[in-house]
């Protein structure tokens, strides 16, 4: 067992979770960074009596956070700082979405869809069908199911009923999320951030973003929030790498005047913040277009799309309809 392992992101098939071994051994790739080598470990370590059962589930853990034969340790970096926690499993429901395209389609167009009442089964069952063409709708379902109510994104008040959880993140996750989202020091308007397929399948309402972004501000990790006119944007403070490091490893963050640092010739132009910026906004434009773009984006407004340039909803967690979650 040599060959590297890398994520073949899958569009039409989800299964499989293992949300809790994820949560339990991903840290051991720290020791054992390579692809096959931390198969091999979960070969040895998970909890299931059948060698067979244990390799398949090795194969599916290594493969979904695998690339190029490595492993995401910045994740790894982070389960182990977080573990068990709301935080971390913020941070891993982010990657369960980067690393399943299928689970983030279902939950930007399924469960943010879902009215504040919730939803049934056969509502699942029915965007799946066209969606799979009919073949393994039930274990897809099954799976997305139980992945959302592990990792805090869904409630099931009776059976077969779901009602979708929106809540404000934790401070620590929203950072290590915004240091993957934006991979390069930029300036993105606060607008184009929150209507994010990415921000909708994190279930984060978007009143909360204003604050979380000025805490984001005091932690080091944006250097500068500017409302120019009908423009409300952010510049991030440094490379998400160096973002990331101030996060999982204890460095201290450094006053933007003093950081020295210069943003990328090719992005978006940033000027020295001693300079007053332009007032013509730039957007930061993440990666390729989600699975939302790709099938067709929601029809209507999503309810938590409030104004963003009102007064900020405060620091509480927050439901889709504005009241607050209980959600842990």
């Amino acid at each position: 067992m040599t060959r590297p392992i890398t994520n073949r992101a899958r569009r039409t098939y989800f299964n499989n979770p293992l949300v809790e071994e994820t949560l339990k051994h991903l840290p051991a790739a720290l020791e054992h960074p390579a692809s096959t080598a931390f198969r091999d470990y979960l070969v040895q370590n998970l909890h299931h009596n059948s060698q067979s059962t244990r390799l398949k589930a090795a194969e599916y853990i290594s493969a979904r956070f695998a690339k190029d034969g490595a492993i995401d340790l910045d994740l790894a970096r982070a389960l182990k700082r977080f573990g068990d926690s709301r935080i971390g499993r913020e941070i891993l429901y982010f990657e369960y979405l980067q690393a399943i395209p299928l689970l983030q389609e279902i939950a930007v167009r399924w469960l943010a869809a879902l009215p504040e009442a919730g939803g049934n089964r056969q509502s699942l069952l029915a965007f799946l069908g066209p969606l799979l063409g009919g073949r393994s709708t039930d274990k897809v379902a099954q799976s997305a199911v139980q992945t959302f109510k592990l990792l805090g994104r869904l409630r099931s008040p009776k059976l077969a009923h779901y009602v979708p959880i929106w809540s404000e993140p934790p401070l620590e996750a929203f950072l290590y999320i915004l240091a993957r989202m934006f991979p390069e020091r930029s300036m993105v308007q606060v607008e184009t951030f929150g209507g994010e397929n990415t921000v909708r399948a994190m279930l984060w309402p978007v009143p909360c973003l204003p604050e979380l972004l000025k805490a984001a501000e005091r932690a080091g990790h944006v250097s500068k929030i500017s409302q120019l006119d009908q423009y409300h944007q952010f510049t991030l403070a440094g490379t998400g790498a160096e973002r990331m490091r101030l996060l999982l490893g204890g460095v201290e963050p450094v006053p933007a005047k003093a950081s020295g640092l210069k943003p990328p010739q090719q992005k978006v132009p940033v000027r020295h913040p001693s300079t007053r910026l332009k007032e013509e906004p730039v957007a930061y434009v993440v990666g390729e277009a989600g699975p939302a773009e790709e099938g067709g984006a929601p029809e209507g407004k999503p309810q938590n799309q409030l104004d963003l340039f009102g007064q900020p909803a405060g620091g509480k967690a927050a439901t889709k309809r504005g009241k607050k979650s209980h959600a842990g």
